[in-house]
């Protein structure tokens, strides 16, 4: 008899994402619970799933791992109300440089990074201290994505758990010190991160580009500058954090200073150039698997509906709906990447080919975006199932990814319906 139980559920958020996942060892009780991400377009929808799982006594007051892929609102906008409930030990984000963090903000307009939320991109241990959120949060997690391959590394280059690569990459607003109780780590997207006994492991991938090979910065004199105004990256982070201060956007409130994206964008390119011309494909993918051989079929259940609470076994309830067997027991998260053949490549050296083997269950990104697929995607990605977390509109998922996958087992998460796996080890 197998003695552990796995189980991980898509809400039914529609576009958005909101996935709970749990590790339950029936012979000692002890459980592994994780979150993948926790919005939508519609806040409605996402609290009335709150309020249906949180509401029960089940409900778990504690969440091993949160992570998000991304800061876009439909993705993040339920943090702070899971954060209200519930005690996290690890939130593990995508590292990103502070000039790739400020034009985020900037170009995506409302369905982007939210006033509310991008001090979270700008300084996650300031955001979280400034909710009263750092005493719910143990330690922040970023995540560096870079080469897989081997080579030399300069003794001024941050390493894992340096924190350097915080200090140096995120905004401080003028504090003396970092604020609040929550510590702080990088790691590399190389680093598996294990639940509880070693189980299941959690490999991410962060397809982010740095200043140089998104071409934003030049050598001068010995110091590197900005490539358009050809300050020392010093006085231009100095500059923009500045502006950021003027617009009170280290100061989140619900009434932003007319056109204050605008302004941000406006010192972005006075420094950097055009915005459209350092596109990033930053979008923190998780890859989940369990560590063992034995295992039962991995069983994905669609239009699956959580009663009570979705982190624990028996409360998970099948309604008379198709299963969907694979004997390949990982799931592959994609937030909002563009996946294109060269990212897919990357991808799967990356993971290797024993983990890519592996993979059961993959997110088409971006809710079924034409902007995040290219046609013949799903070939390069069989024979995995697909999902899409997307409500169903005209675009989400696009016809262009519909057709894309014909001929292969597509499910949807979408306003209505969830959708499960289920396994055991």
């Amino acid at each position: 008899m197998k003695n552990t139980k796995v189980i991980q559920h898509f809400h039914s958020v529609g576009n958005g994402t909101f996935k709970t996942g749990s590790i339950f060892n029936w012979r000692d009780g002890k459980q592994f619970n994780w979150v993948y991400d926790c919005g939508s377009t519609s806040p409605s929808t996402l609290n009335r799933i709150f309020r249906d799982i949180t509401m029960h006594k089940g409900w778990p007051g504690y969440i091993d791992m949160l992570v998000l892929s991304h800061f876009d609102d439909d993705h993040v906008n339920g943090v702070e109300t899971l954060l209200k409930h519930n005690h996290v030990k690890s939130l593990v984000l995508p590292f990103s440089e502070w000039a790739q963090s400020v034009r985020e903000i900037s170009v995506l307009g409302k369905k982007g990074v939210s006033s509310s939320t991008a001090l979270l991109q700008l300084n996650p241990l300031q955001w979280l201290a400034s909710r009263d959120f750092d005493v719910q949060v143990d330690e922040v997690v970023l995540v560096q994505g870079g080469s897989d391959r081997p080579g030399p590394v300069s003794d001024n280059f941050p390493k894992d758990d340096d924190p350097r690569a915080f200090s140096e990459n995120y905004f401080t607003f003028n504090q003396r010190s970092m604020p609040g109780r929550t510590t702080i780590k990088t790691v590399q997207h190389n680093h598996p991160i294990y639940s509880h006994q070693s189980d299941l492991e959690f490999v991410f991938y962060n397809a982010e580009k740095d200043f140089k090979e998104l071409g934003l910065i030049v050598k001068k004199g010995g110091q590197w500058c900005a490539k358009k105004s050809g300050r020392p990256l010093t006085d231009v982070k100095a500059d923009i954090q500045n502006t950021i201060e003027s617009i009170s956007l280290h100061i989140p409130s619900s009434t932003m200073p007319l056109g204050w994206r605008k302004t941000l964008k406006s010192c972005y390119e006075k420094h950097f150039g055009q915005t459209g011309k350092a596109k990033n494909n930053i979008s923190l993918c998780m890859y989940t698997a369990p560590t063992r051989n034995n295992v039962s079929d991995f069983l994905v259940i669609r239009n699956s509906q959580v009663q009570n609470y979705p982190f624990h076994p028996t409360h998970l309830f099948y309604p008379r709906y198709p299963l969907f067997p694979t004997s390949r027991l990982a799931t592959l998260c994609t937030g909002d990447i563009t996946l294109t053949s060269s990212v897919i490549a990357d991808l799967k050296s990356h993971l290797g080919l024993q983990r890519w083997d592996k993979i059961g269950l993959i997110q088409v990104p971006h809710h079924g975006s034409q902007h995040s697929w290219k046609s013949g995607n799903a070939g390069l990605l069989a024979p995995a199932q697909f999902l899409h977390c997307a409500s169903g509109s005209k675009h989400h998922p696009h016809p262009k990814v519909v057709k894309d996958l014909i001929g292969f087992v597509v499910h949807t998460a979408d306003r209505t319906n969830g959708v499960s796996i289920d396994y055991n080890i």
